[in-house]
């Protein structure tokens, strides 16, 4: 089969596209033709080598948590889906299974869930690590409803989803984005739009009850002066001093920190899918590529900036 993939760890040299051999479903997994998935900063990140001890040391590796296709074979145990059924979810690079951006690729079962109608293949590829981790991430943080939410990252892969997923839950938002994407934040639901390059968010003396720091580059210093009393820092990316803040504040009594992270229950994509056909969610997609320019599609994800997520095609 055709796919980009990594022949050690590194940077964007240790990537290539080429011919690798088909993967074989095991024990609790089908094997999904893919016709769409999307970037994540988890994919460079597992690249880079950060989580070795987990992901291994085989190569080729093919990277590309999301997926969504069209199940042609099953694995022993697999009675939940069918060949031929359309389904979408992550494939758990994390903890060290193969990705989504090549042809073929084989899935645990449990980490899919079926594509409704009308959802197209493209549709589906970009939501499920971004929108789910942001859909969490919220839940995580209590109800919302009535309170202040600032999302830092707003229209980024988990910025426009947490932005639209908060307004949709009753709360009132705070974006923090660049100029040039001011207006797609309001559009989204924003109430007040804050461009980063110009304002600091400390330096506007404010609090909100929620601080979503989807981009993980407010950290814990700038983010304590602007959460209220009894309010939640969120990140998706959590680093050394997150995690210490986490503990020392657990201890302290200072303000939440929540690991937003991704759950993909079946539960999870129920409710995400609920508000995407209610018209309360929507996809932004501003950039789109096949698999045999994968290697411009990364570069444009680790470079950053991007609106909303960045798709890759199989053809």
């Amino acid at each position: 089969m055709k796919a980009f993939y990594a022949t050690r760890y590194g940077g964007p040299e240790v990537m290539q596209f080429g011919e690798i051999p088909d993967p074989t479903p095991g024990k609790g997994e089908v094997l999904v033709r893919v016709h769409a998935s999307s970037l994540n900063p988890v994919d460079w990140k597992v690249r880079s080598g950060i989580a070795r001890p987990i992901t291994g040391f085989r190569f080729p590796k093919v990277y590309g948590n999301d997926v969504a296709g069209e199940v042609v074979g099953l694995g022993p145990g697999v009675t939940t889906f069918a060949e031929g059924d359309r389904v979408y979810g992550s494939a758990g690079i994390l903890v060290g299974h193969p990705g989504a951006h090549a042809e073929l690729a084989a899935i645990a079962a449990k980490g899919l869930h079926r594509i409704p109608d009308p959802m197209t293949y493209d549709d589906a590829a970009v939501l499920p690590v971004a929108a789910l981790t942001a859909t969490n991430g919220l839940r995580l943080a209590g109800p919302v409803a009535g309170k202040k939410v600032l999302v830092n990252g707003a229209t980024g892969g988990v910025g426009h989803y947490a932005l639209q997923v908060a307004v949709a839950w009753g709360a009132r938002v705070t974006a923090v984005c660049s100029s040039r994407n001011a207006d797609l934040a309001h559009e989204l639901g924003a109430e007040l739009v804050v461009d980063y390059r110009s304002h600091d968010v400390a330096s506007l003396h404010m609090q909100w009850d929620v601080v979503f720091d989807t981009a993980s580059t407010l950290g814990g210093v700038a983010a304590r002066g602007i959460i209220a009393p009894g309010g939640a820092y969120l990140t998706p990316l959590p680093g050394p001093g997150a995690i210490g803040w986490k503990l020392l504040n657990a201890v302290s009594g200072g303000p939440r920190v929540i690991i937003a992270n991704y759950r993909g229950l079946n539960e999870d994509f129920t409710e995400l899918e609920v508000l995407i056909a209610e018209g309360e969610v929507r996809s932004v997609v501003e950039n789109a590529f096949p698999l045999d320019r994968a290697a411009e599609a990364w570069a444009l994800s680790q470079m950053g900036g991007a609106r909303g997520k960045i798709l890759l095609r199989v053809p």
